[in-house]
């Protein structure tokens, strides 16, 4: 039977451990100066050199002519350490002798009794997080105080399982994934001693999927090289690796940075067709998406591990990508991993994933908010791709309810005349009728090339097509866009352009913008944003005249703006009405304290001398006449219904 590739090529000697260099200085140092510890902990993912290492100190410490940094490796004790075979090197499996009873018998007992063959005594215990809470409590005194010749090397690749009292009484060393670029050095030198033919991308792939571990490595090597019948070859490797073709992860990253849903479903059909993995293509997808994120943040320059190809790939397709949209991508591809795991669907799983992935209108979150918005601030769409056979002027109106700018490209390979469309009559009495016969008119006679003006003149679209201009001018200088702050666009119907009213204490922002550099600069922003010519004038508030920017293609001259109108003030809803003035009551039926009391001025009480020779004497109260005249100016004084009766004294 023919030995494995990990096993044949273990290291021997120090020199041949790869990616570790700074932990080979420190073991070499260590022993060159006779401070060797008593226990050390080697941690690391699977595959980095571990154990490897600890029988290479080991190797230190009992060659023949040690303890010495360079073994030779060749001497009786070096040969049985590396058969595994040495009486002085103790090997324990963690994961099979958990109990407490293993460690008594196998440790605690023997610990005390003197070398066999060299200077020491070297346990090494792999796998040592799996012994239990009690063979760790076991071995702590042990461990803390061993006999000076007695050296604990323990590997472990989940340290957090380790308790602390083990931790602090061992010198710690963090074993790192191997660089893919020194994996493929390793891969190439030993293809060179096997006498293999390989392709350096088969290589390449083979050290992505190791993840950072050799003897993952050199084990995919060797099923390559069995299945290929003596040779590496990219295409074997993908087969066997469960990869996909770098020209299919392309693809469905255009259609989805394009956001071609359409094609992206068409792709799912066609791949599922072949039997690949799923899962496993959701995993490169990820590291794919990722590599991207990192270069939307940093730059093309980027420290990713990736093949030069594979970067210019990733940086032709920052134009679909931002930051925000890839971060979003990875939280969606995360969602999809876990999903998978359980689903008795993957297909479908992976459809609804990618429609999420396409759509963010779709999805109620903050990353697909933030998706959309700076989609917005980019100047590009973030809705699905619609296929449609109307002319682009048309397209670019509505897409739902989000403005979608036309190619140029198309707009030029497609007829200029567009199609008609049917008039449809206004409903008597709607605001349809009120507006002038003039207004239908404007709409059509937008300039040739010019944006799409029921575009333009809804309020939503007009925003976004502004907001987009902004921060282009800002891109290409920061002091123009410092001009247009606090600015505000508005549809002029009547004249068919674009208003960009100036706040009225804004006079030096207003003046300066009239320069040709600067209005040349919002031209082009208007043209990106927009994807055809936007006409556009000046107007500051309070002014009643607007300043028209001369545009560089069109040599028309703009049309007069009419005088600025007032609109008249909006009605109230609710409109006060009169209180009606209540009926008047006959003064003999109102009671007596609602009879209001009129003073009646001193001046025209009349003389302050009666009349002698008016008045009446007192006998003349007592006839009858006087009880007719007391009654009479009682009825008046009262309003009548006045009863009385003369009593004698």
């Amino acid at each position: 039977m023919a030995e494995a590739l990990y096993r044949k090529y273990r290291p021997q000697v120090f020199e041949d451990v790869v990616g570790q260099e700074p932990i080979e200085r420190t073991l070499k140092n260590a022993i060159a100066q006779d401070k060797v510890s008593h226990a050390y902990l080697f941690c690391g993912p699977r595959g980095t050199g571990k154990t490897t290492t600890a029988r290479l100190l080991a190797k230190a410490l009992l060659c023949q002519s040690g303890p010495t940094p360079d073994p030779d490796g060749t001497c009786e004790d070096c040969e049985l350490i590396a058969e595994g075979a040495h009486p002085d090197v103790y090997e324990l499996d963690a994961a099979s002798r958990t109990g407490v009873e293993n460690v008594r018998e196998e440790i605690i007992s023997r610990v005390q009794f003197a070398p066999t063959r060299g200077r020491y005594k070297v346990y090494i215990i792999d796998e040592v997080h799996m012994l239990s809470t009690a063979a760790f409590n076991a071995l702590l005194k042990t461990l803390e105080e061993p006999p000076s010749h007695v050296v604990f090397i323990l590997c472990t690749t989940d340290p957090q399982k380790v308790p602390e009292t083990i931790h602090s009484r061992c010198q710690r060393f963090d074993f790192r994934r191997i660089a893919p670029e020194t994996m493929v050095s390793r891969l190439g030198a030993i293809c060179m001693a096997e006498d293999v033919e390989f392709e350096g991308e088969a290589l390449d792939l083979i050290a992505q999927r190791a993840e950072g571990g050799l003897r993952n490595a050199l084990t995919s090597l060797e099923q390559i090289i069995a299945y290929e019948g003596g040779k590496v070859t990219l295409k074997g490797a993908e087969y066997l690796l469960g990869s996909i073709d770098s020209s299919d992860l392309a693809e469905i990253m255009a259609h989805v940075g394009s956001r071609d849903i359409a094609s992206c479903f068409r792709w799912v059909a066609a791949y599922v067709e072949t039997g690949a993995d799923l899962a496993q293509f959701v995993r490169d997808m990820s590291e794919h998406v990722r590599n991207l994120y990192v270069m939307a943040l940093v730059g093309d320059d980027a420290e990713i591990e990736v093949s030069e190809t594979t970067r210019r790939q990733l940086a032709s397709e920052l134009q679909w990508f931002g930051a925000d949209r890839a971060s979003r991508l990875l939280g969606v591809l995360g969602d999809l991993t876990a999903e998978l795991k359980t689903s008795s669907n993957p297909r479908l799983a992976f459809e609804i994933a990618l429609t999420r992935m396409v759509r963010p209108d779709s999805d109620l979150t903050l990353e697909a908010l933030a998706e959309r918005i700076e989609a917005l601030e980019s100047g590009y769409s973030a809705v699905a791709h619609v296929v449609s056979e109307q002319p682009a002027a048309q397209q670019a109106a509505y897409v739902g309810a989000r403005f979608i700018a036309p190619d140029p490209v198309s707009t030029a390979a497609r007829p200029a005349e567009p199609e008609p469309v049917p008039e449809i009559e206004p409903i008597p009495g709607s605001a349809e009728t009120s507006e002038p016969a003039s207004a239908p008119a404007s709409r059509e006679a937008a300039p040739a090339g010019s944006a799409p003006l029921d575009a333009l003149s809804n309020p939503a679209a007009l925003q976004r097509i502004w907001q987009a201009a902004l921060n282009a001018v800002k891109k290409e200088k920061q002091a123009y866009g410092v001009l247009f702050m606090g600015t505000k666009v508005r549809f002029d119907e009547a004249a068919g352009m674009v208003k960009v009213v100036f706040p009225a204490e804004s006079a030096f922002a207003f003046n300066a913008v009239q320069k040709p550099d600067v209005q040349d600069a919002l031209t082009d922003a208007l043209r990106k944003a927009a994807g055809a010519d936007v006409p556009f004038a000046y107007e500051q508030a309070g002014s009643t005249a607007a300043q028209p920017a001369a545009r560089r293609e069109s040599k028309a001259e703009p049309k007069p703006e009419p005088e600025f109108q007032p609109e008249p003030e909006p009605k109230p809803a609710f409109e006060p009405q009169p209180t009606p003035e209540p009926e008047p009551v006959p003064y003999d039926q109102v009671p007596y304290e609602d009879i209001p009391y009129e003073p009646v001025p001193y001046e025209d009480l009349g003389p302050s001398t009666p009349d002698t020779s008016t008045a009446p004497s007192p006998s003349d109260n007592a006839s009858p006449d006087g009880v007719n005249d007391i009654e009479a100016m009682l009825q008046a004084g009262f309003g009548g219904n006045v009863v009385f009766s003369e009593v004698d004294e």
